[in-house]
């Protein structure tokens, strides 16, 4: 396998080489460890190692805690990682901010300790420092922040203006261009942050990225410049992670913020929310300024202040409200803001006046209260106080909201009915609770439960796993999902192994050695993908062993596997050897691999007809009737080829017999098979049932032409039935070709029913066409 650039798939293509595309992983904790388990391999003595991965990966773990998004990215998991191992126990970072700007510096400091073991054909330019190459992070940062995807062209030209900064580095032209181009290849290439794509253009591997570059720009801009920015960044919300970042980074943006805050409100609710999250220690001086603007903007909002709306700068345009960020209107946000701010004594009082001024409703009074206990308790790290429980029993005696349900509508449609809004700060509430649990009465984590099961996921996960640390079960979240899980699982496993046995049917037992290929088992990989396996519903495939017999299955596949060319005995001793693995995770894997569809998916041998028996071929017409629709579709596939050969069967016969109680779709199949076995009569039959009156003949019809297109060859039946006035006719692209349809007809049925009729009335399964 190669792994390469974007610029290379065009050479890739001409060679014929096969590509692949990765998909994400779906959990790096091994890559992770295994990162640490090397570096502590390479430069611990061995009686240090234990202790040194025992700190390191605790560490992970409560970075994951914390900071989950960002051990998701392959990269950024990588660079964590290393972070982690090259930091003595003392030192290790705390906080994203530290976390990622630590990365950044740690990778311009590694290359320049490599930097003359690196590839002697491409040498660095002698220039480059590495102050150069961080200063070229910030600068292509920003630039991704201001330009979605640059051309590489443009990175240049900024990089090239940033050198030449008589402020900065005051290079030459001539030197800074060429210094630029390796500060971009550096940024490119060797650490792959910022990514030059197949078109020219200039992408960041994880938005983090261009946002910890904005943060490191905020470190050293001057104050105007810092709320030049923070007054444009806080209209949009694309920008909260980089304020987030910088204020980890820096305690100057959190005094700018507050100096923002003296005009706009956003400015005051976010310092507040930074200082709750930790990412931010707020002075007294600024703890105070603090209320002092919340409790402006209360007044404000009881004054009728308008609520500017505040999203992305571009919403998405799927369900673009789900992004929305606008506050609620009224003095609400700034209260809980104020009551989430951990507060010295003497400042509480000042808190309590916010909340009092602020003309709340006794719900929300005593919600209030409550995130005040909450804070203070964990602020002061003291026990909870006979009236503080009381007052965290009142919001406990508060109703919860009917929980949101999927209501059918129709056959195929459904809508979600919303049980009511959760009232305003009581998914905060619920998160200090759950660490209080033991002093609370018994039905307190039950509350929480429930109320965790009504607010949106990433909360609902928080205060899961708060409510789990404790001690709290919350398996129950999944209700009935977990059960179905096991019942799908185990359904599975046994038809896995029915299928198993029927592969090991093919053939009797030879030597381990014949079609061992257990590395890749190709022979019984190549018949799975040419029965459909793994494009098969699980519904189809366990309808086989549910309701096929095992007599019927075998002789399908022996027939599949002679049609294909695959060597029933090396299909057989590979079935053999997976009985053989006790392990269910082993077992599952080596399926998984096997299963998976080759590059090139295999086809009938030409002249099949002349190489299968009339047994055979009768088999696979026999197929078409099977209850498995996995069974009947990859039989057609087979049938389909034997327009050359002689069949056992009379196609005419077959194609006049009744099949209406069958759906349309495997109903027009047979007749589909029928008309392509029926010899020299298949051309008048096939215009037979293109214009018969039998909508089953009709749909045959074009799934014939579909699939075998040169029996059509000027494309009159096709298109006749493309504007056939029956829509349940006309192939899916058709739906909306003039002249319109006049009715349609149910698949299962077969009752006609009017355009406007979604669902048919004369049956329990008939929906109309989707148009």
């Amino acid at each position: 396998m190669i792994t390469t650039r974007a610029n290379t798939q065009g050479a890739a293509a001409r060679l014929g080489l096969p590509r692949v595309e990765l998909a994400p992983p779906q959990n790096l904790d091994a890559t992770v460890d295994s990162i640490l388990v090397a570096c502590a391999d390479a430069r611990i003595p061995e009686p240090d190692r234990a202790a040194f991965l025992a700190m390191r990966r605790a560490w992970i773990k409560d970075a994951k805690e914390e900071h989950a998004h960002l051990l998701a990215v392959p990269l950024l998991a990588a660079l964590l990682a290393l972070v982690c191992a090259n930091t003595r126990d003392s030192d290790l970072p705390k906080g994203r901010a530290a976390l990622l700007h630590r990365a950044v510096q740690q990778s311009v400091h590694r290359w320049e300790r490599l930097r003359g073991t690196l590839d002697p054909a491409r040498p660095w330019a002698p220039a480059l420092t590495t102050d150069m190459l961080l200063d070229g992070f910030v600068t292509l940062g920003r630039l991704l922040v201001s330009e979605v995807t640059p051309p590489a062209e443009r990175a240049l030209e900024s990089l090239t203006g940033m050198l030449r900064d008589p402020l900065r580095w005051a290079m030459p032209p001539a030197a800074a261009s060429e210094v630029a181009e390796h500060v971009l290849r550096f940024w490119d290439e060797h650490v792959a942050v910022f990514v030059v794509n197949g078109a020219g253009d200039l992408t960041a591997r994880s938005k983090v990225f261009a946002e910890i570059a904005t943060a490191m720009w905020a470190q050293s801009c001057g104050a105007d410049e810092l709320q030049g920015w923070l007054r444009h960044a806080l209209v949009h919300t694309d920008s909260d992670g980089a304020i987030a970042l910088a204020a980890g980074l820096d305690s100057r943006t959190a005094e700018a913020l507050l100096d923002v805050g003296e005009t706009q409100r956003e400015a005051a609710l976010m310092v507040a929310e930074l200082a709750a999250r930790g990412v931010v220690t707020l002075s007294h001086g600024e703890l105070e300024r603090a209320l002092d603007q919340l409790t402006a903007g209360a007044l404000g909002a009881l004054a009728g202040e308008p609520v500017l709306p505040r999203g992305p700068g571009k919403p998405p345009e799927f369900l673009p409200a789900l992004w929305d960020k606008t506050r609620h209107a009224g003095p609400w946000p700034f209260v809980e803001a104020a009551c989430l701010l951990a507060l010295p004594s003497t400042s509480r009082n000042r808190r309590a006046d916010l909340v009092e001024l602020s003309e709340l409703d006794d719900i929300a009074e005593s919600i209030a209260k409550a995130l005040c206990v909450l804070t203070d308790a964990r602020t002061d790290a003291a026990p909870l106080s006979g009236a503080e429980i009381d007052a965290l029993r009142a919001v406990l005696a508060l109703p919860l909201p009917q929980e949101s349900e999927m209501v059918k509508k129709g056959r195929r449609s459904w809508k979600m009915v919303s049980g009511g809004r959760l009232t305003p700060g009581l998914e905060q509430v619920a998160l200090g609770m759950a660490e209080h649990l033991a002093v609370l009465p018994n039905d307190a984590g039950e509350y929480v439960f429930a109320l965790a099961g009504r607010t949106p996921g990433n909360v609902a996960e928080r205060i899961y796993a708060a409510l789990t640390r404790a001690g709290f079960d919350t398996s129950r979240r999944w209700g009935n999902m977990a059960a179905q899980l096991r019942d799908w699982a185990s359904g599975a496993q046994d038809d896995r192994a029915a299928l198993l046995s029927d592969l090991v049917s093919l053939h009797n037992p030879c030597p381990e050695s014949a079609g061992g290929d257990f590395w890749s088992l190709t022979a019984l990989g190549d018949l799975l993908a040419a029965t459909g396996y793994s494009e098969s519903s699980v519904i189809e495939i366990d309808r086989a062993f549910a309701h096929d017999s095992a007599a019927e299955r075998r002789a399908w596949l022996d027939a599949m596997a002679d049609a294909y060319g695959i060597d029933k005995a090396a299909v057989a001793t590979q079935a053999r050897h997976f009985q053989k693995i006790s392990m269910p995770d082993a077992l599952l894997e080596e399926w998984l691999v096997t299963g998976t569809p080759p590059l090139v998916k295999p086809s009938p041998i030409p002249g099949v007809g002349l190489i299968l028996t009339d047994a055979q071929q009768t088999t696979l017409l026999a197929c078409l009737e099977a209850d498995s629709s996995w069974m009947a579709w990859s039989a057609a596939n087979v049938l389909i080829n034997l327009e050359e050969g002689r069949v056992p069967w009379d196609g005419q016969k077959l194609f006049d017999r009744n099949m209406t109680h069958w759906p349309r779709g495997r109903a027009a199949l047979f007749h589909a098979i029928a008309l392509m076995t029926s010899g020299d009569r298949r051309s008048s039959l096939l215009a037979q049932a293109a214009s018969s009156e039998s909508a089953d003949h009709r749909v045959a019809a074009s799934m014939l032409i579909s699939a075998v297109p040169h029996l059509d060859p000027n494309g009159s039946i096709m298109e006749a039935l493309r504007r056939d006035a029956d829509l349940s006719v006309r192939p899916k692209d058709a739906h909306q070709t003039t002249p319109a349809p006049t009715h349609w007809s149910c698949n299962h049925c077969r009752r006609v029913q009017a355009l406007d009729t979604e669902d048919c009335p004369g049956c329990d399964d008939g929906v109309r066409p989707r148009s």
